[in-house]
């Protein structure tokens, strides 16, 4: 034991070293803040700002209806057949100077959870899968649904995760056509809130995504002779070594994005000469690691209504999640999370509904959840 710990001690204070290092590498990048102007142009065509850190301030709000909308999902796997339990709530906070004026929910405050039962031989892999693609449908759906609601008036809509879906690595029809509908849901979903000039973005709350640091370090060889104590700290290794989110809790101050980034996502062929996806991090409490926010822009659009269209959706999310110093969450999408996740005692409940009106047996469960030991 003493061993283990004093290897844990060893490896903790590599960490402290290295990031040490990240901090003084950002110091430096922020000192000088270099323009992306001079990049060459095949890697200008990456992003529309024109900088690496943008400063940003919070927006008035007021009189803006802003919704979040996230999903809950519980799978069980049992022996014969499998369960899926999906919810998806949004919730619509309306503003005014003193503050919030009403919250609506759709379709209710605690909706009925969706009940899925698939009889299908899955495999793990599957079994997972389907269920990210039902629950990620779900919230699609909801929001679909707002949308089509033509008297409620929506200016900012925000979804939880990302709408980067890959494609699943399976042989299954089944689930290669949720995915055909999860992706024919999501362009029709955009195309809607852009014709109804709704502003429309997913927040990642956490992200282990490494889209910043690579372009970091293919921009970097460009810029370093402005920088010439960047030479003072291997910063390829920092690069090498580092998430998007670690470094650029250094990197980005409070109130501050980092440039946008296009990611690659082929929704259809015709869908892409219309959309791009852009991607950027956003710094919205003191002591909080940032967000990453994603967002389709139109094509073509020019460069400074990309950054103006940017800078106040950020701006409103900045607003949004300043409610405590170190979790910089939009309160919408705290309060569509709250609603919508499903809890154990709900799942039990499903299960003894089942057992009285089914003859539900226990040798449906696995082993490890029918133990005669309590440990």
């Amino acid at each position: 034991t003493i061993k283990t710990l004093n290897d844990i001690h060893h490896q903790l204070n590599k960490i402290s070293e290295f990031n040490k290092d990240k901090l003084k590498f950002s110091q430096i990048l922020k000192l000088y803040s270099p323009s992306l102007e001079s990049l060459p142009p095949h890697l200008q065509t990456f992003t529309f700002d024109q900088n690496i850190f943008s400063s940003l301030n919070p927006l008035d709000i007021s009189g803006l209806t802003i919704g979040g909308i996230d999903g809950g999902y519980i799978s069980r796997f049992l022996i014969g057949f499998d369960i899926f339990l999906f919810r998806a709530v949004a919730v619509f906070i309306t503003y005014t100077p003193e503050g919030i004026q009403k919250t609506t929910y759709y379709p209710t405050k605690i909706p009925p959870f969706e009940i899925t039962v698939s009889d299908v031989g899955l495999s793990s892999l599957d079994f997972e899968q389907l269920g990210n693609l039902r629950r990620a449908i779900t919230e699609l759906q909801v929001a679909s649904q707002i949308l089509e609601l033509s008297e409620k008036k929506i200016d900012v809509l925000l979804l939880d995760g990302s709408p980067v879906i890959n494609k699943p690595l399976t042989s299954n029809q089944k689930i290669i056509n949720f995915y055909e509908t999860y992706l024919s849901i999501l362009q029709e979903l955009i195309l809607s809130a852009r014709k109804k000039s709704i502003k429309f973005a997913w927040i990642v709350k956490d992200s282990r995504m490494n889209l910043m640091t690579k372009f970091l370090g293919r921009i970097l060889p460009f810029l370093a002779d402005k920088m010439p104590e960047l030479l003072e700290v291997d910063y390829r290794s920092i690069i090498n070594n580092s998430r998007d989110m670690d470094l650029f809790y250094y990197l980005l101050d409070f109130q501050y994005r980092s440039m946008a980034l296009k990611v690659d996502f082929n929704i259809s062929n015709d869908f892409i000469k219309k959309f791009v996806l852009y991607s950027f991090y956003l710094k919205t409490a003191r002591f909080d690691i940032p967000l990453r926010v994603e967002i389709f822009h139109p094509l073509p659009d020019k460069t400074k209504d990309l950054i103006k269209e940017t800078n106040i959706l950020a701006g409103t999310i900045l607003t949004l999640s300043q409610y405590y110093k170190n979790y910089g969450i939009p309160a919408p999408i705290v309060e569509a999370d709250a609603r919508a996740k499903i809890k154990e005692i709900e799942v039990e409940t499903f299960f003894q509904l089942m057992r009285k009106r089914f003859s539900f047996p226990d040798l449906w469960l696995r082993r490890r959840e029918r133990s005669p030991w309590n440990f």
